[in-house]
């Protein structure tokens, strides 16, 4: 893995929590669709005869259609949220391995998405040592980082 791609990594891990709620947001209101829907389908029909009628055929291959969609959507919204866990442990373990002052430059850098100005006024190094603080650091992450 090259410090490019682990840069993209490591700004996208600061995103991961915000992204993991929309998906369970998502994953939510599905399920209570595909609740519904099946709810439907489980409901006779009531035409002031004595007995109830069932849902015709044609009608429940349709809303069987909708329930199968919705089970892909569920399962992608799965899927997603397995691969945004998996991601955030990985970069959690990975950042585990700095040291306190490598570990604060990038996350200033990276997580806060700060300038290196900034970075420097937090870190109490100049920008120059902070850039080398950093490039030790992304090697120490490409070792440690395992997708």
């Amino acid at each position: 893995m090259n410090s490019s791609r682990l840069e993209r990594l490591l700004i996208e891990y600061s995103s991961i929590p915000e992204r993991r709620r929309e998906i369970e947001i998502k994953l939510r209101e599905t399920e209570i669709f595909k609740q519904n829907t099946t709810d439907t389908l489980r409901v006779p029909i009531f035409n002031g005869m004595p007995h109830a009628r069932e849902i015709k055929d044609m009608v429940y291959k349709a809303v069987q259609k909708i329930l199968d969609e919705f089970q892909i959507h569920l399962d992608y919204y799965t899927g997603q949220l397995k691969l945004y866990n998996h991601a955030e442990t990985a970069m959690y373990n990975a950042l585990k391995c700095l040291e306190p002052h490598e570990y604060n430059i990038i996350y200033w850098r990276y997580i806060k998405g700060c300038e290196w100005r900034i970075v420097a006024l937090k870190t109490n190094y100049c920008e120059s040592q902070c850039r080398n603080i950093r490039g030790i650091a992304l090697e120490k992450l490409t070792q440690e980082y395992k997708e």
